[in-house]
């Protein structure tokens, strides 16, 4: 009785870890993908190569609905490359938006969850230096600063949303990293205005 109890046990495990396998193979290489798109889009956009830069977005919205189709059969990986993926996407979001001016979506509209979202908004001011130092160095000081404000406001409003690491995991270390961010801008715009 034990043993065959626990054959028939065993192997109804068997079938739903191997479906398990499968799904983590899948997301693992879909995650990957998703963040060499997300780096491709950044790139793109700051080239200023928008229909390029939108063509690998679409792309990228197609490879999130993989990665949440496979999830829903099992949310326990969620985890690793596939929040990356998900914070790198939110941050495209965000660049192509300042680029392009297109819509800023929500974590909704991304599919992606809320902790990723915010992870990735806070990444993209990263970016957004590296566009003030271009403009800077092609001595375009007021829209720098115009481009350091929005910096510094977003600064504002993710400082604002400070929980507890198990909420946001790894926002106080981001949050710590965009006030020195904010902090060089400022004083290479000093120096651009003083120069």
């Amino acid at each position: 009785m034990l043993q065959e109890d626990l054959r028939r046990h065993l192997s109804n495990l068997e079938s739903r870890l191997a479906e398990r396998f499968e799904g983590r193979e899948k997301i693992l290489l879909t995650s990957r993908e998703l963040i060499r798109l997300c780096g491709e889009i950044v790139s793109l956009s700051h080239r200023r190569e928008k229909d390029k830069a939108l063509e690998k977005y679409k792309e990228a919205q197609v490879k999130v609905e993989e990665l949440r189709k496979v999830l829903k059969s099992f949310p326990e990986l969620l985890y690793g490359d596939v929040g990356t993926a998900f914070q790198e996407l939110a941050e495209a979001s965000v660049v192509i938006s300042l680029y392009f001016q297109t819509p800023l979506g929500g974590p909704e509209d991304l599919g992606i969850p809320e902790t990723y979202y915010v992870s990735g908004v806070a990444d993209a001011v990263g970016e957004m230096r590296r566009t003030v130092l271009e403009l800077l160095r092609r001595n375009r000081i007021e829209e720098a600063e115009e481009l350091y404000k929005v910096m510094d406001e977003m600064y504002e409003m993710l400082w604002r949303l400070e929980y507890p690491k198990s909420l946001v995991p790894g926002l106080r270390q981001k949050i710590d990293m965009l006030r020195k961010i904010l902090e060089e801008t400022n004083h290479d715009l000093f120096l651009a205005r003083t120069a």
